[in-house]
């Protein structure tokens, strides 16, 4: 009797697995997903509690490895242990300066190891660091230093970098300036190298940093502003933990070698990749830039095993003559985010990567996803059964006034599967925003109100993602005043500021526009000159020499259009989307179109024959 009943409950517990497995397809894919992110979330609590920041992995490391190689950097081999020494010295020379737990310190530089044992060594007591992007000249540069108020800026070895500070001396003088290595004498810089040589390697103290929480912050990395300017947003030393939970999904472990060639000023390359890397205690191929040349070069040499891409990178590759080297290697996962769907089957099946983790997250964002199953295109998924775990709520989205869609109850919309929705996700005590730092009213305009009933409160991400029949996500489009072209989102508001500074320039509407090949949107602006003023060849090289002097290269525009009138909405703010579906098809409209020769270094007129060539990509743009 009792084997009767046994068999009859095992029989219906199979039929209702057979059933719940036909009706709802997709939740095997959920069972993963969760056994995977409820392993990580236990991990990210437990080195919450032990406060086992980046610093204390550093340390950690030093105990269990001192000999291995932490850093390989032009053909040189930094040990772990050789870092922390080096970190150590950084740390005496800056409390020697001054400086003290809780202060702020700024660092100017390029990918180089003393990058990372400066960063190290302000962490050894407490420093919260600023990290500036070397890109940026002039205003956005002083703004940018200014914006954490730091009691000290450091200055990477690059004489370029220590003219762009010389030239805003006057701007930030209430600052002290300290340089890497010897500088010319005309910019009267102390080395910070000569004054940290002096002191000793021994490990600093614990107790320089042994008031700083998880909740306190551990560094401020830039983005783009709706104001133009770049704006700081907050990384609490928890959010560096969560960070490294990418890599975790894959089991990056201490046999890996990972080729790092982003930027350590940006989330991605530091807290993501150098911060995986010294928790694992694994090792790192360090380039000061991205070259698709050597890619395959120092991936055999170094027998790479793991690749950080940004989708641009990729395409790259794939754009490059095919050589022996490109399927000779040791790699088992590319790990990044931008890579789109068709540069991605080419780029597995021409280079034999046997897994892609593609990711989808943002500096300041309370939401992300990883894709943990290989799957063509996607960033992640988020199913019901997954928003448990992981809230993300996709709504509704209005092209129009550029904002999450309300009903006639002045709720916002949930999108159902096969659609396309703008990502939004709960804050409250456990899910908190921490936003930019000292800027209220940018705060604010990440935040919605009222969204599904009175009092809640939700993150607007601004972006907008795809969600499949099987809940699986893909990233569709960024929305308002920023797009990201060459891995950096660019200000529309920045790029616009500077080209009406132009004498002739009346007014000018810069938006992101979309480039067959290419990933994310190049800056196109549309420009009014003033009245009784023509276009011609010199006034086009002075737009030109105009933006080269004051933005970064990813941000100068690489398209023009002549509008005879400007179109603004009825608040009086530039209407963009009729110009974004115009993009730069001369046979849309009938508006003088230029596009940016990068051979002569100037804008030339765009014809259909030149756009025929952008589009297959006989011109690179």
């Amino acid at each position: 009797m009792l084997l009767t009943i046994l068999g009859t409950s095992a029989v219906a517990v199979v039929t209702l697995c057979l059933f719940v497995v036909w009706a709802f397809p997709w939740i095997k894919y959920d069972l993963q997903y969760l056994r995977t992110g409820l392993r990580l979330v236990r991990n990210i609590q437990r080195r919450t509690n032990k406060r086992d920041f980046a610093v204390d992995c550093l340390e950690r490391q030093v105990r269990e490895r001192p000999k291995q190689t932490f850093i390989i950097y032009q053909d040189n081999n930094y040990t772990y242990e050789f870092v922390d020494q080096k970190a150590n010295q950084i740390a005496r020379a800056a409390l020697k300066l001054g400086l003290r737990a809780k202060d702020v310190a700024a660092i100017m530089m390029t990918n180089e190891p003393a990058f990372i044992w400066t960063y190290f060594g302000l962490q050894k007591i407490g420093v919260s660091v600023s990290l500036i992007n070397y890109h940026l000249r002039h205003k956005s540069l002083a703004h940018s230093i200014n914006s954490c108020k730091p009691k000290l800026l450091i200055v990477g070895q690059d004489d370029v970098l220590t003219e762009a500070v010389h030239t805003i001396r006057d701007d930030i003088k209430h600052i002290q300036v300290l340089a890497h290595g010897p500088t010319p004498a005309r910019f009267n810089l102390d080395s910070l190298t000569e004054i940290a040589e002096r002191e000793s390697t021994d490990t600093v103290h614990y107790k320089y940093r042994a008031d700083i929480t998880a909740t306190d912050i551990a560094s401020f990395i830039f983005t783009s502003g709706t104001t133009g300017l770049p704006k700081p947003a907050i990384i609490t030393h928890k959010r560096t933990i969560l960070a490294t939970a990418i890599f975790s999904t894959f089991n990056f472990n201490e046999r890996d070698i990972l080729y790092e060639t982003l930027p350590l000023y940006h989330s991605a390359g530091l807290t993501i990749g150098v911060f995986s890397v010294i928790q694992t205690g694994a090792v790192m191929v360090l380039r000061t830039k991205y070259s698709a040349k050597n890619f395959w070069y120092d991936c055999r040499k170094h027998n790479v095993t793991v690749v950080h891409y940004i989708g641009e990178m990729c395409r790259y590759l794939v754009n490059r003559p095919k050589v022996p080297e490109e399927v000779r290697h040791n790699i088992r996962v590319a790990v990044g985010n931008g890579l789109r769907k068709g540069i991605w089957e080419n780029f597995t099946t021409r280079f034999q990567i046997p897994r892609v983790v593609e990711f989808y997250s943002a500096t300041e964002s309370i939401i992300g996803f990883a894709n943990i199953f290989n799957k063509v295109g996607m960033v992640g998924r988020s199913s019901p059964l997954t928003r448990l775990l992981a809230p993300a709520i996709f709504v509704q989205f209005d092209h129009v006034t550029e904002t999450a869609k309300r009903d006639a109850q002045g709720r916002c919309v949930q999108i159902g599967k096969d659609s396309v929705g703008l990502l939004i996700s709960p804050v409250n005590k456990q899910r908190t925003f921490e936003g930019y730092f000292d800027r209220p009213a940018e705060n604010e305009k990440k935040l919605l109100y009222d969204v599904f009933k009175s009092g809640d409160v939700y993150f607007n991400s601004g972006d907008l993602f795809y969600v499949d029949n099987e809940y699986f996500v893909s990233f569709r489009d960024r929305t308002g005043d920023t797009y990201r072209w060459k891995g950096e989102n660019v200000s529309t508001h920045e790029v616009a500021t500077v080209l009406s500074a132009v004498d002739f320039v009346h007014d000018a509407n810069v938006y992101g526009v979309t480039v067959p090949g290419c990933e994310g949107r190049a800056g196109m602006a549309a420009v009014r000159l003033k009245d009784n003023t023509s276009i011609d060849s010199k006034k086009l090289q002075q737009i030109s020499a105009h933006c080269t002097e004051q933005l970064p290269a990813y941000a100068r525009p690489k398209f023009l259009r002549l509008q005879r009138e400007v179109n603004l909405t009825s608040t009086f703010k530039h209407q963009k989307v009729r110009l974004v579906n115009d993009g730069f098809d001369p046979s849309i409209t009938d508006e003088p179109l230029y596009y940016f020769d990068k051979v002569s270094n100037q804008y030339r007129v765009l014809t259909r024959a030149v756009y025929a060539d952008i589009v297959v990509g006989k011109i690179t743009v």
